[in-house]
């Protein structure tokens, strides 16, 4: 495992402005204008070391406020006002005026960030730099105005966060988690505390509630040799004892555990990773510079998936903490082999059902929806030390992304199915329930 540094951020230089009037030049397109603050929120939120719930909704609420300061630079597209839930009202744009939208990204990503993230001197610097670049060529007045018209945007969306009711499970005691054989415990190697335990109970976006698609159930508890349940771990542990090199690849690649912490002697460090949402955002980001997308198209893109992403978290942790099942680590040290250890680090929370195989699938169904059934290279891992995947289909690097818990010796295969199966079904309500254009 590669420890994470700074990553350096992509910069595309394109020479196509998203104005009401394009220049004759433009210092900086509006499309990797998104693609930088995308990949500067992924940095952030892996310096900052953020669990993925958290990171989600920051990724989710950043691009809803640089969407609803942007989305007018096409006529073709249309406000998230009223699409939402809770999301009423958002300022609007003086139709007298003129407005860089691109300006207006810009201040709104910045705005946003400043209450989302903690080292908001990263986001800062690349405020800065690119708004030094567009006021090369944007006048004065027009640079002020829509810098003041994103930044008010934004702040809207940041009034709008706070009634999501994450800043008060923030505030809440520590999760006493229920104390049963079937039921779930910190896990080694450092025993942490429940992560996020409340985070099921912040608002969603677009699903009307968590529980709006129900989750297959988990294996019947038992301890008897022989149940279904010994043989479920039973499973996980000969699979883990005989991975292929493939299966050890496929674990490693989507492991994106975002603060693990390593054991030398009596050497302890933890290492930052990509969260799992981040790597979802990594792919959308990397697929919509191979086609060349347009500045609204890279908002509707990054705003969706970051939308699904949160929603299908929320919904998970939710049923995480429902359910609060026994991860393997813990059954079978207890009742199989005292001495097994998984390939990757569980981490502390519940078993039920598998957060990356929920998330992925809602992330996948969103990129389907927009790009179809694509071929794509995911290089998110080359930087980590581990070489790029290539998939026919999203829905496949879901599937792939879904089994790689199963590999690593962290999840049930019941776990993974079932959510597969749960963020399939909250990807394809995104796709079906949000419209970005007025047709």
């Amino acid at each position: 495992m590669h420890r994470a540094h700074h990553m350096r951020t992509a910069v595309m230089a394109v020479a196509v402005a998203l104005l009401f009037v394009p220049p004759a030049t433009a210092a900086l397109d509006g499309a990797a204008i998104t693609h930088q603050w995308n990949r500067r929120l992924i940095e952030t939120i892996m310096e900052d070391g953020f669990g993925p719930p958290i990171a989600a909704r920051i990724h989710a609420y950043a691009n809803l406020a640089a969407y609803q300061a942007g989305y007018r630079a096409s006529s073709a597209n249309r406000s998230l006002v009223g699409q939402l839930n809770a999301f009423t009202s958002c300022p609007e744009p003086d139709a007298t005026k003129t407005y860089d939208w691109r300006v207006a990204v810009v201040a709104a990503f910045q705005k946003a960030s400043t209450k989302l993230v903690y080292r908001v001197h990263m986001t800062d610097s690349l405020a800065k730099a690119q708004l030094a670049e567009l006021s090369s060529e944007v006048a004065p007045d027009v640079l002020e105005r829509s810098r003041t018209y994103g930044i008010a945007v934004a702040q809207a969306i940041l009034d709008y966060s706070k009634g999501d009711n994450y800043t008060r499970t923030q505030g809440l005691p520590d999760w006493e988690w229920p104390k049963c054989e079937a039921c779930w415990e910190p896990t080694p190697p450092n025993f942490g505390k429940p992560l996020s335990p409340y985070c099921g109970d912040v608002r969603t976006m677009v699903l009307s509630s968590t529980d709006q698609f129900p989750v297959q159930p988990p294996v019947t508890f038992s301890k008897d040799e022989g149940s279904d349940f010994w043989n479920a771990a039973v499973e996980v542990m000969q699979i883990n004892k005989s991975l292929t090199a493939e299966q050890k690849a496929i674990a490693l690649h989507w492991n994106d555990n975002p603060v693990a912490t390593m054991y030398h002697g009596h050497f302890v460090f933890n290492t930052r990773q990509i969260s799992p949402g981040g790597h979802w955002m990594n792919i959308a980001r990397s697929v919509l510079q191979d086609d060349g997308a347009t500045m609204v198209t890279c908002l509707e893109v990054y705003t969706a998936t970051a939308m699904a992403l949160f929603d299908a978290f929320t919904a998970c942790w939710a049923e995480k903490y429902r359910t609060s099942l026994i991860r393997p680590v813990t059954y079978i040290n207890r009742y199989i082999d005292k001495d097994w250890e998984p390939l990757l680090q569980t981490p502390p929370f519940p078993e039920h059902s598998g957060g990356h195989s929920t998330i992925t699938a809602a992330a996948a169904e969103v990129l389907t929806g927009f790009f179809g059934d694509r071929a794509f290279v995911d290089s998110t891992e080359t930087e980590f030390g581990l070489p790029a995947r290539g998939f026919n289909t999203f829905r496949e690097a879901a599937w792939e992304a879904s089994m790689s818990r199963l590999y690593g010796g962290i999840h049930y295969r019941r776990g993974c199915d079932a959510g597969n199966a749960h963020g399939t079904q909250i990807g394809q309500h995104v796709v079906s329930t949000i419209r970005f254009r007025n047709d």
